[in-house]
């Protein structure tokens, strides 16, 4: 019996931490990349395709466009249109302030959570001279494939396994003999990250205690 009791007080106590943990950073927002930086910007000079070559884009990211709004725009486009060089159908209204931010979103299917924007600048030629962007926008939270067994015999009912997402630090949740990590929203804040990364270390410990 009181062996029972504190299997129950153990995983009350872990659920209050990974709730904690949550909370606390429920609010992080995505990333935020200023086109082109560092070293370029929304212009005829960068090469806009390396950049983003070199970055991976996640839903609720912000792409800052900045350029000479007297001399360039931004138009976002479909596939069809990035190709051509044609704004003729854009997706949305250009863009002429000079600072323009867009944020990112994982319009892809629920199978796979991708999805590509492409922007182009409208003013003739600028586009085939390579003022255009291609974004590839992945969600790592659909992509939590990686199990472990569990530590421990699980009850009939209950999910089975470790599972371990990309894409940011975890958060813990925990039933009887199942630890499940998921990524957490990401931030940009160092401490968070040490933070959530004790919460996972002391959660952990928790479970392997109650086996």
């Amino acid at each position: 019996m009181m062996e029972k009791v504190r299997v129950q007080a153990s995983l009350l106590a872990i659920t209050i931490i990974a709730t904690a943990a949550a909370a606390a950073f429920g609010t992080a927002s995505g990333a935020s990349y200023t086109v082109g930086e560092p070293g370029g910007s929304w212009d005829l000079r960068t090469n806009l395709t390396a950049w983003a070559s070199t970055i991976a884009f996640h839903p609720d990211d912000q792409l800052v466009f900045k350029y000479d709004a007297s001399a360039h725009d931004v138009v976002e486009v479909t596939q069809a249109g990035y190709r051509s060089c044609s704004a003729a159908s854009p997706v949305s209204a250009a863009l002429r302030t000079g600072s323009d931010a867009v944020r990112l979103d994982g319009g892809g299917s629920s199978s796979s959570r991708r999805s590509t924007r492409y922007f182009i600048c409208s003013v003739p030629g600028h586009c085939a001279a390579g003022m255009k962007l291609e974004v590839r926008v992945t969600d790592d939270d659909a992509e939590c494939t990686n199990r472990l067994p569990p530590p421990g015999p699980a009850p009939p009912g209950a999910p089975s396994g470790i599972t371990i997402c990309s894409g940011g630090p975890p958060v813990v949740i925990s039933t009887p003999g199942v630890v499940s990590y998921g990524a957490a929203p990401r931030s940009s804040a160092g401490l968070g990250s040490v933070v959530v990364a004790t919460v996972v270390m002391v959660s952990l410990l928790l479970c392997l205690a109650i086996v």
